[in-house]
């Protein structure tokens, strides 16, 4: 599985989520902890409260109310009790102790803080009312009994749903009358329920920005898909103008490209006219030449100047083809089928040995006489050199590959490439009366480079004779 994207607007897009996990993780950290310390504190305070007003309001009450008193204002984060003795020694946190002692206008020694640290056996709330100062357990009438049993179970299950435990508090004031108010209290947990709100919100945040990113590289990134298009029209021999839109340094490349497509443009149109101006210089010395040539009394010496000025005209002829490279036609849409058909049947009429599979329609855009003249090449050469030449068109989703196999002596793996040169000829199997001016295959490449496409060579099947492989790039989705 590919979890990075291929495309620059997923790439941004991941990147960019990325970024904003991992700012929002910490910005989460950063904020869990102030909050969580902010929350405590205040807890705190209201429970430090809670035990003043009860204190004050148990100083106040009558002994026989008292006990009444305790039962209402304890609850499972809060137990009170009115005891005997201290449920702290000494006291420990003074810190806490003195504003205590300050708000209630009680001495310091009478007033006794205590704040540690709740252990995971300690998450369970326990009642000061059931302890005495040795930690054994005093006596209540069944009612309190049942009524002490129900609060453990709810303080059990209320417990459950906290990871940790918060700290301890206790405290003991003494009353007039001798006795102490002893108050065990753990302040609640904070409640994580707002990470929930957090991630919820940043989740939205994140698909809505992405959203808008998309959006935003998909119309950004339009004229370079454009471009792209006319780069591939370009490989083939179009020339295609592209309008000069989006963002400033996309509008710079797209410029570049035109300028430079105008510039192949009127390069190529100059080399024509001097090619053709040069087949003309060329084409009349020689005529000249052979007029004068025919001229002479009949002799070895005449039929040989003849030749060689026959030759000489096929040699001229054939570089001028070569240095051409393409033709001047127009690109268009062709049936690659349909003219694979059509040049097998007139190779056919000819006596030459030539086998065609039938294949489905093929639309390709290009340059269709081009292409028949170099697959005329190539096919002419399977026949001179096998004796029989076999096509086949395979049309797939991007290309077209034509294949032309032959049964001849085939072409060694060290040459393949070599014979693509102009005026490259293989001694053994290739003679000068046979193999012409050894520019066929290169006249062919020209053609087919000219269009994107490509000629491979390679051996035929079980190793015997030359298979050529033509590949021809289809129309894009998008023509």
């Amino acid at each position: 599985m590919r979890l990075w994207p291929r495309r620059a607007g997923g790439q941004l897009a991941l990147l960019l989520v990325l970024v904003l996990l991992v700012a929002q993780i910490i910005t989460i950290a950063i904020l869990a902890g102030e909050r969580q310390g902010a929350l405590r504190s205040a807890s705190l305070e209201h429970v430090l409260q809670r035990v003043m007003d009860a204190y004050t309001l148990l100083d106040t009450t009558d002994p026989e109310r008292q006990e009444r008193i305790l039962r209402a204002l304890s609850s499972p984060s809060l137990q009170l009790s009115i005891d005997p003795v201290s449920l702290l020694a000494s006291d420990r946190s003074p810190r806490m102790t003195e504003p205590l002692a300050r708000e209630l206008g009680l001495p310091l020694e009478q007033v006794r803080t205590a704040m540690k640290a709740g252990e995971e056996e300690e998450c369970l709330p326990w009642h000061a009312a059931d302890l005495n100062t040795d930690g054994e357990r005093t006596k209540h009438d069944e009612d309190d009994e049942h009524q002490e049993e129900e609060r453990r179970e709810h303080s059990h299950d209320s417990a459950e749903q906290w990871r940790e435990c918060p700290p301890i508090l206790s405290v003991s004031l003494a009353l007039p009358s001798g006795h102490w108010v002893n108050a065990l209290a753990r302040p609640p947990a904070p409640s994580w329920l707002w990470l929930k709100a957090t991630l919820t919100s940043v989740g939205i945040t994140a698909i809505l920005l992405v959203l808008t990113l998309l959006l935003a590289i998909r119309h950004i990134m339009r004229p370079v898909k454009e471009l792209s298009f006319a780069a591939h029209a370009f490989g083939r021999g179009e020339k295609i103008v592209i309008p000069e839109r989006g963002p400033e340094d996309i509008r710079e490349v797209t410029r570049a490209f035109n300028q430079m497509q105008q510039q192949v443009g009127r390069a190529q149109e100059d080399r024509g006219r001097l090619l053709a101006a040069l087949a003309h210089d060329l084409r009349t010395p020689i005529t000249s030449m052979r007029l004068r040539v025919e001229m002479l009394p009949e002799g070895d010496d005449r039929d040989r100047l003849l030749e060689s000025l026959k030759e000489m005209q096929h040699l001229a002829e054939a570089t001028l083809d070569f240095i051409r490279g393409s033709t001047t036609e127009p690109h268009r849409r062709y049936d690659l089928a349909t003219l694979l058909d059509s040049l097998c049947g007139d190779l056919q009429d000819m006596g030459l040995a030539v086998a065609c599979e039938d294949s489905p329609r093929c639309v390709l855009q290009g340059q269709p006489e081009a292409v028949k003249r170099a697959l005329r090449n190539l096919i002419e050469n399977a026949v001179n050199y096998g004796q029989r030449a076999e096509v086949k068109l395979d049309a797939g989703v991007n290309e077209a590959v034509i294949t032309i196999t032959d049964q001849g002596p085939g072409i060694p793996a060290a040459e393949r490439d070599r014979v693509f040169e102009p005026f490259y000829r293989l001694e053994q199997s290739r003679s000068r009366d046979t193999g012409g001016a050894g520019l066929g295959l290169a006249i062919a490449r020209t053609l087919i480079r000219g269009m994107g496409g490509e000629i491979r060579l390679e051996a035929g099947p079980e190793g015997r004779g030359l298979q050529v492989s033509v590949t021809l790039p289809k129309l894009p989705a998008s023509a």
